[in-house]
């Protein structure tokens, strides 16, 4: 297994972010409700007057700039309160812990004795994903023997960007592939 630290160097420095999230630091500093409340504006797209991000798939969230973000246009002030009260019933630590279980989950999935994925699989990719940019989906087809691909126009949350056309392309999934092949058997 590659070290992350040495992904990020070589390979995918799209993963910086995840650095910043298994190293310990959000959940040192992000402890209050309005800092959760900050912090997961920032996360989703929340920018300074001056237009500029606090987060950065390079880099993670410039945990600095939070305070002074304007209202993200993803999630409107409800579903934040609800996610607020989510994340600040434990705290970001146990949230923040996947990206601290790497390795465990690489060391674990080499036990699997079956390598490919045999049922139909639906991936919708985010054409403007800068933390997965498509070329990460190249070669899917070789693990994956039934994968239908569709893509939105969207940068990574796809589901608040594009409900309708997401909702729409899994409506059409279930129907022509899932709903169409129990039929036949």
């Amino acid at each position: 297994m590659i070290p992350l630290e040495d992904l990020v160097r070589t390979r995918l420095p799209n993963f910086g972010y995840q650095l910043q999230f298994k190293s310990g630091e959000i959940e040192k500093k992000i402890t209050s409700r309005d800092q959760i409340r900050q912090l997961l504006n920032g996360a989703y797209g929340g920018r300074s007057p001056d237009g500029s991000a606090a987060f950065e798939v390079q880099k993670g969230l410039d945990l600095e700039k939070l305070e002074g973000l304007e209202p993200t246009p993803l999630v409107n002030a409800e579903l934040l309160d609800y996610y607020v009260d989510q994340y600040a019933r434990n705290g970001m630590y146990g949230p923040l812990s996947w990206y601290r279980t790497r390795e465990i989950n690489f060391q674990q999935e080499l036990e699997l004795e079956k390598t490919t994925i045999d049922v139909p699989v639906l991936f919708i990719m985010a054409t403007k994903d800068s933390a997965l940019p498509p070329a990460m989906s190249a070669g899917m087809e070789e693990s994956i023997t039934d994968l239908t691909r569709r893509q939105v126009d969207t940068d990574h949350w796809a589901l608040w960007q594009a409900p309708d056309r997401v909702n729409g392309i899994v409506r059409s999934w279930l129907e022509d592939v899932v709903l169409r092949s129990k039929s036949s058997l």
